[in-house]
């Protein structure tokens, strides 16, 4: 019987945020919530096996979502129990994904009011094409 290869290729069409802050993920939700006026509520906790034949690992997940604009907005911790969501960024301790059709002058409208919230500490833009755990912000 002849093998089959099955394979996907996910869209990494986002625009997406590292945030370094040492708050709760609640409290960083509610000041995003506050100062970009969004209403992003908590979700259940994204959970992924990051190594082979590993238990599931659960990562805090916050997300609104527009079927009517086609827009998606998500906000995610990157540090579960004893494991990084995404390992080449270490230093984010929170992940901030856009998805839709949002213009540059939205997202670094996005940017400049992430950084004016107090307790963040540096938010910076990634390109999601360039990590290597990319396949991780699928969900």
């Amino acid at each position: 019987m002849p093998k089959f290869r099955l394979d996907v290729e996910y869209d990494y069409d986002f625009f997406l945020v590292g945030i370094s802050c040492h708050e709760k993920p609640y409290r960083l939700c509610w000041a995003i919530n506050k100062e970009l006026e969004l209403n992003l509520e908590q979700t259940e906790p994204f959970k992924i096996s990051l190594k082979k034949n590993a238990p599931p690992t659960e990562f805090p997940l916050f997300a609104v979502e527009d079927t009517q604009h086609e827009t998606a907005i998500y906000l995610i911790s990157n540090r579960g129990e004893n494991q990084l969501l995404i390992p080449e960024h270490e230093r984010a301790d929170y992940f901030f994904i856009v998805k839709g059709p949002f213009t540059d002058a939205d997202k670094e409208n996005m940017m400049r009011k992430m950084k004016s919230i107090s307790f963040v500490l540096m938010s910076y833009s990634i390109a999601p094409d360039t990590l290597k755990s990319k396949q991780n912000l699928v969900f």
